[in-house]
């Protein structure tokens, strides 16, 4: 079969692998679709997946074979997977709290992924998508999981005020997600134009280009004049993390969504006279299912996020260098691998 693999920063390959061989309790999906993601980005710039990884952890598709042992599923079921899998027996995981597993499972981060013909998954990761989500839709339930389990478990209350900083894929699902929460209003700071207006289609209040603009002044108006109740980091741009600090009222919060492979300077005495709180959260096991409701109920807009849709060949130099060229107008790149939309 045909997959993407990672040979190291700058190095993703299509090249003809083994079809995976199931062990028991997992199953064999036939890839519909894949989502190249922001952290698949950060991969490639700086190569911290393991070379040789199949890459891609954003799909949904059919399943094609059940492995020994797995019940409640059958053969040409539609599917998406959740891509973080919780070993269920570590301390976190029996205290509930799963997505602190000690030896969390990441399909196509730490065990090979989906932007290929077939990838394999446990059983445990499973979940339906209803008639009236498509395959191309499903592919989108993890980031949006991964943007819910942010603004849940964020300070978030109704009547907030919320900055979203960068408008990529997970910052727009952010906005939206902010928005069912009850915030009363939701800026969004993004340089790129193309971004900037689709935030203000899917209803940020106010959109800023944080190079052009005096933010703070402008959250100051945006307010009423007492600063945001949260800032959200949904960028891998240092300048996003040093600058969240300045940018929430005193006793507000920074909740981190992005990643920034670099190092960041902070100013940790303002976060102290400030009594701000600074937290982060990785993926959303628990929000999948509400993930593919809201998708299902048109609450949230997946389909307006992307931005190609491109073949599995065309991964190297029509997704990822794409996504490194700047004014290219991609926001999500879907890889359309086979079966329906």
């Amino acid at each position: 079969m045909k997959a993407a693999v990672f040979h190291g920063a700058g190095q993703v390959e299509v090249m003809e692998v083994p079809r995976p061989e199931l062990e028991p309790d997992e199953v064999l999906i036939r890839v519909g679709y894949c989502g190249i993601c922001g952290s698949d980005l950060e991969a490639y710039h700086v190569g911290m997946y393991e070379p040789g990884m199949i890459i891609g952890h954003e799909f949904a598709g059919t399943i094609e074979e059940l492995g020994p042992g797995v019940t409640g599923w059958q053969v040409g079921d539609r599917v998406t997977a959740n891509d973080a899998i919780p070993c269920g027996q570590c301390l976190p995981c029996t205290q509930g709290r799963l997505t602190d597993c000690e030896s969390l499972t990441m399909i196509g981060v730490s065990a090979d992924g989906a932007m290929a013909d077939y990838c394999k998954i446990t059983a445990r990761g499973l979940h339906r998508l209803p008639d009236g989500v498509s395959l191309r839709q499903g592919a989108l339930a993890e980031p949006l999981s991964v943007a819910l389990h942010g603004v849940r478990q964020s300070r978030l209350k109704p009547g907030d005020y919320a900055l979203v900083m960068g408008a990529g894929p997970i910052g727009l699902l952010t906005l939206q997600s902010a928005l069912l929460g009850g915030a009363r209003g939701v800026a969004v700071t993004e340089v790129d134009p193309v971004r900037s207006r689709l935030a203000a289609q899917l209803g940020a209040t106010l959109v800023l280009d944080p190079t052009r603009s005096n933010v703070s002044v402008e959250m100051l108006r945006f307010t009423g004049g007492k600063m945001p109740d949260i800032a959200y980091i949904c960028t891998g741009a240092a300048a996003a993390f040093r600058d969240a600090i300045s940018l929430v009222r005193k006793g507000g919060q920074v909740y981190i969504l992005g990643l920034c492979t670099e190092p960041v300077e902070a100013d940790f005495m303002s976060v102290a006279l400030g009594n701000l709180c600074l937290e982060g959260s990785l993926a959303g096991w628990a929000e999948f299912p509400a993930a593919i409701d809201f998708i299902a109920q048109r609450r949230v807009n997946v389909e307006a996020l992307v931005s190609h849709e491109i073949t599995l060949d065309g991964v190297p130099c029509g997704g990822f260098e794409r996504l490194c060229t700047p004014g290219s107008g991609a926001v999500k790149i879907l890889v359309r691998i086979g079966g329906e939309r």
